[in-house]
Parts: C-alpha cells; sequence; structure tokens
C-alpha cells in the first residue's frame, strides 16, 4: 500500500513533463483558459453578492467592533474554499471534458505508438465525456452529504477530517483517471472496481492532485497535469488488467 502510495505521486508529478510536449501544448491551454474563466468568475461572483451581505450585517455592529468584519470575511472566504474544493474541479471538467479526453487519447498515442481503435466521433466523444461527468457528480454528492452526516455524530466526528481527505484523493482519481478508460469504454462502476485493486495507487495519485488542486494560481494546471498523469498511470499500471 505505502509502495503503491508513492508510486501514485510520482505519476502524478509525471504529468508535468508530458504537458511539455510540442504535441500536446495546444490540448493544455484551452482547459487552463477554461479554469481561468470559473475561477476567476466565481470570485467575482462571491465577492459581489457576500461583500452587500457583509455590509449589511455590520451596521448593526458597534464601532469598536469593526475588527468583527475581518473575522466574517475569514469565515465566508474559509467556507467558499471548501466549497470551491468539492465542487469547482467536477464543474471545470464537465465544461472541460471533450478536451481533456481528446489529450488523454493524444498522450497515449504519444506513450504507445498505437492510435486508440474508435468509430466515435468527436460528438459522441463530447455526449459520453459529460454524460460520465454527470455521473460522478451525482456520486460526489451522494458520498459528501453522507459523510457530512457523520460529521455531526459526536465522539465520530474526529475522524472526519481523515475521511474527507480520503474522499478527496478517491474522488480526484475516479476524476481525472476517467478520461484515459473513458476512451477505452469503460463505465464507472469497472473505473471504480479497476481502481479499487490499487487503492494505494489511486490514494496517491489523488493527494498528490488534492495538495496542488489547494494552491492558488497553480491549481490552474492542475488539471491538464493530472490528465496526462492520470493516462500515464492508465498505460503502465492498469490497462494490462483490463
Amino acid at each position: 500500500m505505502i509502495t503503491d502510495i508513492g508510486l501514485g505521486i510520482t505519476y502524478f508529478a509525471r504529468g508535468f513533463k508530458l504537458i511539455r510536449q510540442p504535441e500536446i501544448r495546444i490540448y493544455v491551454l484551452i482547459p487552463i483558459l477554461i479554469n481561468i474563466i470559473l475561477f476567476g468568475g466565481l470570485i467575482w461572483l462571491g465577492y459581489a453578492y457576500f461583500s452587500p451581505l457583509v455590509e449589511w450585517i455590520m451596521s448593526f455592529v458597534p464601532e469598536f467592533l469593526n475588527f468583527l468584519r475581518w473575522v466574517i470575511w475569514f469565515v465566508i472566504t474559509t467556507l467558499s474554499a471548501i466549497i470551491v474544493f468539492f465542487t469547482f474541479t467536477p464543474i471545470a471538467n464537465i465544461v472541460a471534458a471533450p478536451f481533456n479526453a481528446l489529450m488523454s487519447e493524444k498522450i497515449e498515442t504519444l506513450l504507445t505508438g498505437k492510435t486508440l481503435d474508435s468509430s466515435r466521433s468527436f460528438f459522441e466523444l463530447a455526449i459520453g465525456s459529460v454524460r460520465s461527468q454527470l455521473g460522478k457528480l451525482a456520486y460526489i454528492l451522494l458520498w459528501s452529504i453522507a459523510l457530512l452526516l457523520f460529521s455531526l455524530i459526536p465522539l465520530l466526528n474526529f475522524a472526519a477530517p481523515i475521511l474527507w481527505v480520503i474522499f478527496g484523493s478517491w474522488l480526484l482519481s475516479l476524476e481525472y483517471l476517467d478520461y484515459p478508460m473513458g476512451n477505452h469504454e469503460l463505465v464507472f462502476s469497472r473505473q471504480k472496481q479497476l481502481l479499487g485493486q490499487r487503492k494505494g495507487l489511486a490514494l496517491g495519485f489523488g493527494g498528490a492532485t488534492m495538495v496542488l488542486t489547494s494552491i492558488p494560481f497553480l491549481n490552474f494546471i492542475v488539471m491538464p497535469v493530472a490528465v496526462a498523469g492520470a493516462t500515464v498511470l492508465w498505460v503502465e499500471q492498469l490497462q494490462a488488467s483490463n
């Protein structure tokens, strides 16, 4: 398990090298632009919505307690960061899914020298990728609700932070390994089964992705790096097991 966790981290790191390949760069730029537009839009919308709310709350607070303004903003920012972490990646992936699938296909061809045998058009590829992302979004929501309820149980909730980290790592592995697996028309249940056989590998890869996703500005390039790393992981570790 420990060896597989370390191996999963190295596969994510290899994605940085792959996205610099001349044949891959065009597929990298589109997801990055999508990330910037979505993330920038969320920041602007959040500020525009919460700023009047904070000012309204502070209008009832005596002037000598003006420091509470920063406390309120800290709480709002923290809660927003948690919400964005668990929703931004799936939403961004839904929008960028067709381009990520094409990038994964191109990388696999680059690694193996073999063109994927698929008769699907770009439209069919796009529909399949978006449908898969929506299925995962439902999976995420169900497990998030279950973990949230668990977090409210006294005595047991001390383990909630650890479970959230494990869940987040597992989720991100499913998110990005869907692209190479989906290109081979593996359904979501089969993807979970294959990754379940190598849980350490999945958690190591997803954990590294989670860490980079939480770093401002660097998180803009996480999507293409993770897609590239997931494709290498699929080719070298999972494809033979399918």
